[in-house]
């Protein structure tokens, strides 16, 4: 099992694992409405002056077949909101969620309730 918190040495196998679940440079930004191309591009000055909350900014991870993954942070820092983002029961303003391949934010509402069974 790969240890998160060690960068990859260089020259070291991938891993060949299958990358179950993976986000892409997800935010999940609250207030009022903001163009969703401009959020991930927005620094924090441009987030405040639009009188948003920044609850989730520039998540990159994946997370392979047989990983165990822990979203660890201090009360208030947004794991609940990235988890709902991840899976959809709260739409991430910018990004991208993939599972197994497919990004989550394209797929229908059925299809979304079919896999989540």
């Amino acid at each position: 099992m790969s240890d998160a918190t060690e960068p990859q040495a260089a020259g070291a196998p991938r891993d060949a694992r299958p990358i179950k679940l993976a986000c892409r440079n997800v935010w999940k930004l609250f207030g009022a409405s903001f163009i969703r191309e401009r959020a991930g591009k927005a620094s924090p000055t441009d987030i405040a002056a639009a009188g948003l909350v920044g609850a989730v900014r520039a998540v990159d991870l994946e997370i392979r077949q047989g990983e165990i993954f822990i979203i660890m942070g201090l009360s208030g820092s947004g794991k609940s909101t990235l988890v709902r983002c991840m899976s959809r029961l709260v739409e991430p303003s910018h990004g991208k969620v993939e599972f197994e391949g497919k990004d989550l934010l394209k797929i229908s509402d059925a299809a979304l309730i079919e896999l989540r069974r």
